[in-house]
């Protein structure tokens, strides 16, 4: 164990294990216990660096070994930050196959999310937060939107870090009994397996890290700036025109970027909900991450430029984007909680506007920024954290994937004992059943004895 990684678990004890639906009727709980899955909690402190004080309880779901085979437990994460992993061992028990029959799989929703101790501030949409502001009135409301929605938070999500997180993990792992954890995670995930390793590196047995970012780099590079996302729509809209006998959406890739960018001046009405210059480039870049979603780019730019009716896929994005549902607030609460926790973030809003300014010669549909964090004050008081110990982890990345290659290049090159597989390939999460080699290279890494 590295300096700075207190467990506090001074006091872990047996897990009890029970329905996962017990108390609560919910679709999440009610899928777990369909698939045999068990549920408990584990009580870790809210500031790890002071254990003897408040503590919070996570909640944690285990789909048992073969006990034949069993060889430890396998914890998973699917990402975020904000995201609940209580039912992610459901989504990768099929790609395990014969492997999961070797582990416990272990789900857990993180601290301030799902089942652990939400965030809660209050009722906010994602519509709310996750604007662009490109012109200065878009600018403007979303600067308005993003202070007062921190105004609502409450006290304590200091203690919302990737760090602390890392460290309720040790907390699971000791109450479950075990000397060393397996670990699969992907994207916020990837993250969290590699700040798990530094803190802990005595404590991992075999560790997946999938579509990793530059761990120690800051959030604020990484979602203010878009020149993946625009590399990514000139490779979309390349392959469009090839097809433009089916799509009809222009001859050449400039063609179609010409179309897309005069939307940028028109207010939209699709399926019901407005699409104005704040909105487009999120309901652009909700198609454009993976090259298995190409067809489906196409018919929502078909739908934006023609106005016809629109995809299913768009219009349940659209619904959730402009929801109110208690889960989607939730959801916002802790993603922006861990993600203005970074370092990194510029205090002055008018940083925020120089650099959209800057930027939008090179990246005009894409030079969004991000708000809330020009206003939240509950940051961590830690140094940051550097990465270099010798943990022998499997890094797994798509070459053209938004995360630029280089932070997983570079995280090979701090962690000697890694090894590193890519794919050429525009996706974000390469452990997919689109992907048979990598799903191959990842079990056999798990299932190797």
């Amino acid at each position: 164990m590295t300096a700075g990684a207190t467990s506090g678990d001074a006091n872990v004890s047996a897990l009890t294990w029970r329905a996962c639906q017990s108390g609560s009727n919910d679709d999440q709980g009610k899928a777990l216990d369909e698939a045999g899955a068990t549920c408990s909690t584990v009580s870790v402190p809210l500031d790890p660096l002071h254990p003897d004080g408040r503590t919070i309880d996570l909640a944690v779901s285990r789909i048992k070994a073969d006990p034949g085979k069993r060889r430890g437990v396998l914890v998973v994460n699917p990402g975020g930050p904000g995201g609940s992993g209580l039912d992610y061992p459901l989504a990768l028990r099929p790609l395990l196959g014969d492997v999961a029959k070797q582990y416990d799989l272990i789900g857990f929703d993180p601290r301030f999310v799902g089942r652990s101790a939400p965030a809660n501030c209050g009722e906010v949409r994602l519509a709310d937060v996750f604007r662009s502001s490109l012109d200065r009135a878009d600018f403007v409301e979303s600067a308005h939107r993003a202070r007062a929605f921190v105004r609502t938070c409450p006290e304590g999500l200091q203690h919302a870090s990737i760090r602390n997180v890392a460290r309720d993990l040790d907390v699971v792992r000791k109450a479950l009994g075990e000397e060393k954890l397996n670990y699969y995670g992907v994207s916020w995930g990837a993250d969290l397996g590699v700040v798990y390793s530094q803190l802990f590196e005595g404590n991992v047995d075999r560790m997946v890290v999938d579509s990793v970012t530059d761990v120690e780099g800051s959030e604020y590079h990484h979602l203010a700036t878009g020149e993946r996302a625009e590399a990514a729509f000139d490779e979309w809209a390349a392959w469009a025109a090839w097809r433009d006998d089916k799509y009809h959406l222009g001859g050449s890739g400039q063609e179609i970027r010409a179309a897309v960018s005069r939307l940028m001046k028109r207010d939209l009405t699709i399926a019901g909900h407005k699409v104005d210059s704040a909105v487009l480039p999120w309901v652009l870049q909700s198609a454009l991450g993976d090259e298995n979603d190409r067809d489906l780019m196409a018919r929502n730019v078909s739908t934006l430029l023609r106005n016809t009716p629109p995809t299913p896929e768009l219009t349940g994005w659209l619904d959730q984007y402009y929801g109110r549902a208690p889960v989607y607030s939730q959801f916002i609460a802790a993603s922006i909680a861990f993600t203005c926790n970074d370092t990194g973030w510029p205090t002055s809003p008018a940083a925020y506007w120089r650099d959209v300014q800057r930027t939008r010669s090179t990246q005009p549909l894409f030079a969004t920024t991000f708000l809330p964090c020009a206003y939240w004050t509950q940051h961590t008081t830690e140094p940051p954290l550097a990465i270099s110990n010798n943990t022998p982890l499997l890094i797994v990345q798509a070459e053209r994937d938004n995360i630029p290659l280089h932070s997983a290049r570079t995280l090979h090159t701090k962690l000697p004992n890694s090894t590193l597989h890519t794919v050429d390939r525009r996706t974000h999460g390469v452990y997919d059943e689109r992907i048979p080699a990598m799903v191959k290279t990842v079990n056999d890494y798990l299932g190797r004895r």
